[in-house]
């Protein structure tokens, strides 16, 4: 069953020009308990010893970031059923309907009164050096990411719209440098419940912010068109995916495949070197 919530070119169009775009309701109850259980699976596998993850608090059952979802000891079915029914439609239509390719799936994750605290940063450049606003507008189109709670009362993502396209300002650079906690000028924090999406830009201003370390389960993923190259900070994941990628359902693995087909032999570029 496909996701019943479509992209269409208007929110495309907010999507460009804000540098992100909340889905509410984009997969259903089911889905989220679907994800859930996966989650629990996995906890199960590594408090068996059958894979490895870190760890807030072992004895609770509170894991830390989780990586590489997509990797053999840590798959399950029911992230790729999600990706291939639930995020493709929005994630190609955001592309502007090319091929994907994968780049990172996981989950975020926070807890046990621990707080987590970011520096607001961009992703993919350095904020305030020379030529940043060209860089910016070479790379726009070519990749998003998202971010898609399973528990109730997600505040964590903190982001500036309308910042992924220009300069980092005067204002913003002295936050940074400043005192990492301060609000930045013209910063929201985006209210998220189970079944909602946001996509963004990597490039916006944004942070994750939850200093009172209140749980959080959080996917993260982040896609790229297929033709743009594996770069340095995505590589090293070819050959254990292809440990599977034949036993996935097919959109998953298409952009896994994607993923291997575009990936150097050695000496990745970064980013910043496309």
């Amino acid at each position: 069953m496909r996701t019943q919530v479509s992209i269409t070119q208007n929110d495309v169009d907010l999507y460009n020009g804000l540098g992100y775009l909340v889905v509410r309701n984009a997969f259903t109850e089911n889905r989220i308990q679907s994800l859930l259980a996966a989650v629990d699976r996995l906890i199960d596998r590594a408090l068996a010893g059958d894979c490895e993850i870190g760890w807030i608090n072992k004895d609770s059952r509170l894991p830390a970031r989780v990586g590489h979802l997509l990797y053999p000891d840590k798959y399950d079915h029911a992230y790729a059923d999600w990706l291939g029914e639930d995020l493709a439609p929005h994630i190609e239509a955001l592309l502007g309907n090319e091929p994907v390719r994968h780049s990172l799936f996981g989950m975020l994750a926070s807890g046990g009164g621990q707080p987590y605290c970011q520096s607001w940063h961009r992703d993919l450049c350095k904020p305030g050096e020379d030529g940043e606003e060209s860089f910016l507008l070479r790379h726009h189109g070519e990749f998003v990411q998202l971010n898609a709670p399973l528990l109730p009362a997600d505040r964590f993502l903190n982001i500036v719209p309308a910042s992924h396209l220009r300069a980092s300002t005067f204002q913003e650079l002295t936050a940074v440098n400043k005192d990492a906690s301060l609000s930045m000028p013209g910063a929201i924090e985006l209210k998220l419940e189970p079944g909602d999406i946001v996509y963004y830009n990597a490039n916006l201003w944004h942070r994750g912010w939850n200093p009172n370390g209140d749980k959080r389960w959080t996917m993260h993923c982040a896609f790229w068109k297929a033709g743009c190259p594996v770069m340095k900070h995505e590589f090293g994941q070819r050959e254990i995916l292809l440990k599977h990628v034949d036993e996935m359902p097919m959109v998953a693995s298409q952009y896994v495949q994607n993923y291997i087909e575009n990936y150097p032999e050695s000496d990745p570029k970064s980013f910043l070197q496309l």
